[in-house]
């Protein structure tokens, strides 16, 4: 009786380990994930809201005003949200405070080189060449993180999430301009990223059990706070973009926003999960036009 009085308090504690270790796991809901195939496209909208045939076309788009906010969400105004000014905005002044930048950064070409221009060349750097996986630093990084890379190595201090980071970051993206993107997410640390970023994008978190794909998937068309929801297809292509709050952001930037109006803790801006969601986004921006500067309201 003494040997199973005392074995019976070792299994009972056992079974509490258990249950605490058990209880450490955190419940976690997502929204379903659709198949979004090997090599995404922006196209491949068509399979989920239907709306690309609205917008893939920018030129019309941009001569077809849609005035009616009911139908503003099909046609995927992210990039010249009303009040839109084609001609001066707040990104046109962000672009050339990044020509200025640039300029006094890559006076030996060694700015350039280091984001990846070869001879000094900015064309489609933005549209083909980020986000990609970087040997240097270990890691995949995205257009902002290497500005800040390569600032450093000059002894300057260009933070990610920064207007003057941004600032650069438009005025190299304007050598993209009208080229669609290109991300191959296919293969190795890429497709990797793009997996991560799928899942994160459809993982319900924080305060309002809410996540990316909680609006952009299950929710196109419903309107949030006076702001209609569209799909988060062609979505990359116009970052960074100038807020007609007065304030330029980039991609990240706006992770922690929606983290916030979420209520989700936000993650320091290039923190892994944002890479690997902003990866994911682009690959579902293939195919689509790189345009910036861009405003949104």
């Amino acid at each position: 009786m003494r040997q199973l009085t005392l074995i019976a308090p070792a299994a009972a504690i056992a079974v509490l380990l258990a249950g605490n270790v058990m209880a450490e796991v955190p419940y976690r809901q997502t929204t379903p994930i659709i198949d979004y195939g090997a090599q995404p496209h922006v196209s491949d909208d068509r399979k989920h809201t239907g709306t690309y045939e609205h917008w893939k076309d920018r030129a019309k788009l941009n001569r077809d005003r849609v005035n009616s906010a009911t139908e503003q969400w099909t046609t995927n105004w992210k990039f010249m949200d009303e009040p839109y000014n084609d001609t001066l905005h707040g990104g046109h002044e962000a672009e050339d405070r990044g020509r200025q930048l640039f300029t006094q950064l890559n006076q030996n070409g060694s700015f350039a080189a280091c984001l990846g221009a070869k001879e000094g060349d900015l064309t489609g750097l933005r549209a083909n060449h980020y986000p990609q996986f970087n040997r240097e630093l270990g890691k995949v990084v995205n257009l902002e993180m290497m500005i800040e890379h390569c600032a450093s190595k000059q002894g300057s201090t260009l933070m990610h999430g920064s207007y003057d980071n941004s600032a650069i970051s438009v005025y190299v993206a304007t050598y993209s301009n009208g080229m669609p993107i290109n991300i191959d997410v296919s293969q190795g640390e890429l497709k990797a990223a793009f997996e991560r970023g799928k899942e994160r994008f459809h993982l319900r978190t924080g305060r309002l059990n809410m996540g990316c794909a909680s609006c952009h998937v299950s929710l196109p068309g419903q309107f949030l706070r006076g702001q209609g929801l569209t799909t988060h297809y062609g979505d990359a292509a116009h970052w960074p973009t100038y807020r007609t709050k007065n304030e330029m952001q980039s991609l990240h930037v706006r992770f922690t926003e929606c983290n916030r109006n979420g209520g989700t803790q936000p993650l320091q801006i290039g923190a892994k999960p944002y890479v690997d969601i902003e990866v994911f986004l682009n690959a579902l921006s293939n195919g689509y036009p790189v345009a910036v500067p861009s405003a949104r309201d």
